[in-house]
């Protein structure tokens, strides 16, 4: 399947005030049910087993409303790690939608490609459905600001282009509350990458020690690294760490 770039109808600013908040739960469903929130405990799961660390910062980069990092910071605090979340978007209309439900996050409007935070201001700097919104040099420049403001590692975890989610996307109306939704969800699928395009990417930006791993059915996941690897007994444990 080829990769066909575009502009998400969401990203134009353009919906109305309910539509906005109609397609942001249609992306709180697909995260929940579809490897948003797994695939990003278990990418945290690896960052925390490798680092030791059970007190975190962590920014979220383009999310939306913050519901997937609401999510995120309880889970790890069922799992006794204390994560201070910050949400970052572009749109402050995003973070309004439903800041509500998710309490203890602080929301930052921003341009991800021009972060507003000293280097290494966060333990680790995440970012879900994101990266496919941008190819070429404004890809990599995304890469390295996120790389920036991280001390331990960047965790991104999006699509994997492939004809069966397209599919899905295309015949299951029932999934969506938004028309638009749907539109924007088969455009993500067609603009996201593969497996050694991602590895390409990371390779294209200078990074040296990173991994591309599948966290989800058609959901991979890349991390930078900015810590040294940990012997290989204490790999072997952080491989074991259950999130």
């Amino acid at each position: 399947m080829r990769r066909v770039t575009s502009v998400e109808l969401l990203d134009l600013g353009l919906l109305a005030p309910d539509e906005v908040r109609a397609n942001l739960d249609d992306l709180c469903r697909i995260n929940r049910y579809l490897g948003g929130l797994s695939g990003s405990l278990r990418l945290l799961g690896r960052c925390l087993g490798r680092t030791g660390k059970r007190r975190v910062r962590i920014l979220d980069v383009g999310a939306g409303d913050g519901r997937l990092a609401g999510r995120l910071r309880r889970e790890l605090g069922r799992q006794g790690v204390e994560a201070e979340f910050f949400v970052l978007d572009c749109r402050l209309s995003h973070l309004q939608a439903a800041l509500p439900l998710a309490n203890g996050l602080q929301a930052v409007v921003a341009n991800a490609l021009a972060l507003p935070f000293p280097e290494a201001s966060f333990d680790f700097v995440i970012c879900n459905l994101f990266l496919h919104h941008f190819s070429g040099e404004h890809a990599l420049a995304l890469l390295r600001e996120l790389r920036s403001a991280a001390r331990d590692a960047v965790v991104i975890n999006d699509l994997e282009r492939h004809w069966l989610p397209f599919l899905f996307i295309s015949v299951a109306p029932w999934f969506w509350r938004q028309r638009v939704s749907r539109l924007d969800g088969m455009a993500s699928v067609r603009q996201a990458y593969t497996r050694s395009e991602l590895e390409e990417l990371a390779t294209a930006g200078g990074f040296q020690d990173f991994e591309v791993r599948r966290v989800a059915p058609f959901r991979l996941g890349l991390t930078l690294w900015k810590t040294p690897a940990p012997a290989v007994r204490d790999l072997a444990m952080a491989e074991a760490v259950n999130f």
